[in-house]
């Protein structure tokens, strides 16, 4: 009994060993494997890039266009303010992408003219945000395919500053030139359209062409990127003349047509009304230019460009390496056109330090209602960041 009692306590053992055994060796494949979130964690990377980048291209306001080409000595040359980062955040596969970039930019000039100075500010702020996804990762090159959008923001103000003593002097002039004129349109001695021609030449004379010609060059071939604001001031103040006299030669003529006088009676009133006005309309007229050229003009355009690209990178060692990138966009949605090209070498200071020197382009063909902005921006870069 005892013996028969020993061999089942023996086998019960063996039989439990074994099952024992088995669960062990089934655990491994039981287990799930290891999940994204537990193999690879998350990667940041804080840059800064530093681009000096020239402007090549047109700006347009309104139907006038400037030709912008503002090589980089211009841009520090003229330089207010600028700040640049760029910031990365990866785990495995998948990327976000995102950089802002801002450039102040003012400019001055002395015009000695009806217009004493002028001056401007540009402020450009450029916004970039993206999704990555890598398409191939191998252990010395890696391909990724990006979708994103790029924000731009163009602030541009322009400042005249009149010179009224010079404004009161053609201001004089003009009148004693144009009343003997005024005086023949009265006597009805010359036709409206006449006096109207006669009227506009005298303005280019005495006014429209003594504005300042240096406006011409700051505005048409500017030293830094901005839109003609004030192309139309000279036309804007021809008319605004032309208005002005004509509402004077009309209530001159009231005044006359009141007396009801013929002849040789009506011409002596109109001598010597025509006489009496010349200094309050050359007062008038002084100042109403004084602040139709003292004035701050400003625009403030925006738009979103979204875009595809590829950015491919390549390990020549554990040092060296290099990387490209290209996007295009616009779609019509913001601009045209939109692109954007990079290429990098880049040195690993640390396990979490690098440089990159580079060569980066940004182009854009962007035009609605009266604002056109078509330029490229190009240059060398230079990025400093850290990687945790």
């Amino acid at each position: 009994m005892r013996t028969r009692l020993l061999l089942s306590t023996g086998a019960l053992f063996a039989i439990i060993g074994r099952i024992s055994a088995g669960s062990v060796e089934l655990q491994p494949k039981e287990m799930a494997p290891p999940t994204i979130t537990q193999s690879e964690p998350w990667q940041f990377t804080i840059a800064a890039p530093g681009w000096l980048a020239s402007m090549n291209g047109t700006i347009g306001v309104r139907g006038v266009n400037a030709d912008i080409d503002v090589p980089v000595d211009e841009v520090l040359q003229h330089l207010d303010m600028i700040f640049a980062a760029r910031a990365e955040a990866r785990k495995g596969p998948f990327g976000i992408y995102g950089e802002i970039i801002y450039i102040g930019l003012t400019d001055g000039a002395q015009i000695s003219g009806l217009i004493d100075n002028v001056s401007a500010k540009v402020g450009l702020t450029l916004f970039d945000g993206a999704l990555s996804w890598r398409l191939i990762n191998q252990p010395r090159w890696s391909l990724d395919f990006a979708a994103g959008t790029h924000y731009t923001n163009v602030y541009e103000r322009l400042t005249l500053d009149p010179n009224p003593e010079a404004i009161h002097q053609a201001s004089q002039q003009f009148v004693d030139d144009i009343a003997e004129d005024l005086r023949h349109r009265l006597d009805q001695d010359i036709s409206k359209s006449e006096f109207v021609e006669i009227l506009k030449s005298t303005i280019a004379e005495h006014i429209a062409n003594r504005i300042g010609n240096v406006l011409d060059r700051f505005e048409n071939k500017p030293n830094i990127p901005i839109g003609p604001l004030g192309g139309r001031i000279r036309q804007e103040i021809t008319q605004r003349i032309e208005n002005f006299i004509q509402e004077k030669e009309a209530a001159l003529r009231a005044r006359i047509d009141a007396l009801h006088l013929m002849g040789e009676a009506r011409r002596a009133a109109v001598q010597r009304l025509v006489n009496e006005a010349k200094a309050r309309i050359a007062n008038q007229l002084a100042l109403r230019l004084n602040k139709s050229l003292s004035q701050t003009k400003s625009k403030d355009d925006f738009w979103f460009d979204p875009y595809v690209g590829l950015r491919g990178r390549y390990n020549f060692n554990k040092t060296y390496y290099t990387g490209v990138r290209g996007e295009i966009g616009g779609f019509g949605i913001g601009a045209d056109l939109m692109w954007e090209v990079e290429a990098v070498v880049g040195i690993n200071l640390t396990r979490s330090i690098f440089t990159e020197i580079g060569y980066r382009a940004l182009g854009a063909n962007f035009e609605e209602n009266d604002f056109r902005f078509e330029t490229v921006m190009h240059g060398p870069q230079i990025t400093t960041g850290i990687t945790f």
